[in-house]
């Protein structure tokens, strides 16, 4: 690691949070994402070009849990995807950024404020990318009210809904302005779903949402210095059926699907045909297209050196590549095209930075990025596009604000 970090109250609530199932769990972070990808309509928020402005993504935005910010860099092909901060190279968020997602046009960024021990945050930063230039300026509304200590955010591939996981145990669930990008909430503007919800993640076809729950986090969070419950709690993923004139989550899950101890991270394959958790393992299920209910694939789990932390899926939906902490590793899973089941065993790995946190791909496949909360670095690497392979590029790692959990890059135009 680069340097012993100071832990802060609130870096002691989220680890008492998070990895409680893992052995080596003293760290812990968001797995974003989660997110979107799709069409809609482009907006013209304030700082964006006309339709006819050519952009320069992809940008790269990453979220810093010790400092409050959130870093902000260029992708630009023209320097093989190696990222390059902006200047300036960070902007403010509210207290304990956790979670980031970007709308499906590149037009806006949202930041998951979880706040701290002492003060709490109960908001989503909202910004305005510039299209020239990549930097966030916030909204005329800064920041958007949620419930207790948000943490993991989802924008619908049409770019119209936007999800927010939050206390107490809702899915927040928001408007988003096709001319603004501002967020506004939905009626009614939460939905329940289980003890100590926290990755969630859309279909990219729009049709459903899925939530992973972890009761036995929950009880640890309340009281850390307590054992576990005297019952075991089922640990589970809700499913939710969109409404498609809404974007309105049905107000009662459709199923719910037992699961192991403190899902980190969700990812869903472009033809919405399967999804993967990071449980320590990976575990994958087959979604049913015209329910959306999770039916564990064969074999129900892929092992992934038991401390999976987050995952993403590369765009042409052929590889799975899962951040492995207990290894301080990235791996490339092969999708099968006929069942959607992962390869056994990695088909390439790389090293990453200490106590890896959350992955984003490039739009292109062509370059991925993963942070790391305790060494002020994000590692880059480059994806052979035949392949699939995974290598470090050089240079290895660009460095970062404290903290740093959730990463997001623009899509592609």
């Amino acid at each position: 690691m680069g340097g012993e970090t100071q832990w802060s109250p609130r870096g002691l609530r989220r680890r008492a949070r998070r990895r409680l199932s893992l052995p080596f769990a003293g760290l812990a972070g968001i797995a974003l994402l989660i997110a979107a990808c799709g069409g809609g309509n482009s907006s013209r928020a304030a700082g964006a070009s006309s339709p006819a402005t050519t952009p320069a993504p992809p940008f790269l935005y990453a979220v810093n849990t010790k400092s409050d910010e959130v870093s902000q860099y260029s992708a630009s092909p023209s320097h093989f995807g190696a990222l390059t901060p902006l200047a300036p190279s960070t902007v403010r968020t509210g207290p304990f950024p956790y979670g980031i997602a970007i709308d499906p046009q590149g037009n806006s960024v949202y930041v998951a404020n979880e706040g701290s021990v002492s003060a709490s945050a109960n908001g989503v930063s909202q910004y305005t990318i510039n299209q020239n230039t990549g930097r966030l300026t916030p909204k005329s509304s800064a920041t958007v009210a949620s419930g207790r200590g948000p943490v993991a955010i989802a924008v619908a591939a049409n770019g119209k809904s936007a999800y927010v996981v939050s206390g107490p145990n809702a899915i927040w669930q928001y408007n988003i302005n096709l001319t603004t990008g501002a967020l506004t909430p939905k009626s009614p503007a939460t939905v329940a779903t289980g003890p100590n919800p926290e990755p969630i993640a859309v279909t990219p076809n729009g049709k459903y949402a899925y939530v992973a729950n972890c009761p036995v986090c929950s009880a640890k969070l309340r009281n850390s210095r307590s054992a576990s419950p005297s019952k075991p709690a089922t640990n589970t993923i809700w499913e939710y059926r969109i409404n498609q004139s809404t974007g309105a989550l049905r107000p009662k899950p459709i199923a719910i699907v037992a699961i192991g101890t403190g899902a980190n991270a969700i990812a869903i394959t472009p033809d919405s045909k399967s999804l993967y958790v990071a449980v320590g393992s990976v575990w994958q299920y087959s979604i049913n297209p015209s329910t959306g209910k999770l039916t564990p694939k064969s074999p129900a789990t892929v092992p992934a050196g038991g401390s999976a932390h987050d995952l993403a899926i590369e765009p042409d939906g052929k590889n799975v590549y899962v951040v492995t902490v207990a290894t301080n590793t990235v791996s490339q899973y092969r999708i099968n095209p006929s069942t959607g089941a992962l390869s056994s065993k990695p088909v390439s790995t790389a090293g990453t930075v200490l106590h890896p946190e959350a992955i984003a791909i490039a739009p292109n496949g062509g370059s991925a990025y993963v942070t790391s909360e305790n060494d002020r670095m994000i590692s880059q690497y480059t994806i052979n596009p035949s392949t699939g392979r995974i290598t470090p590029m050089s240079p290895a790692s660009v460095a970062t604000a404290s903290g740093s959990l959730g990463v997001a890059v623009t899509p592609g135009r």
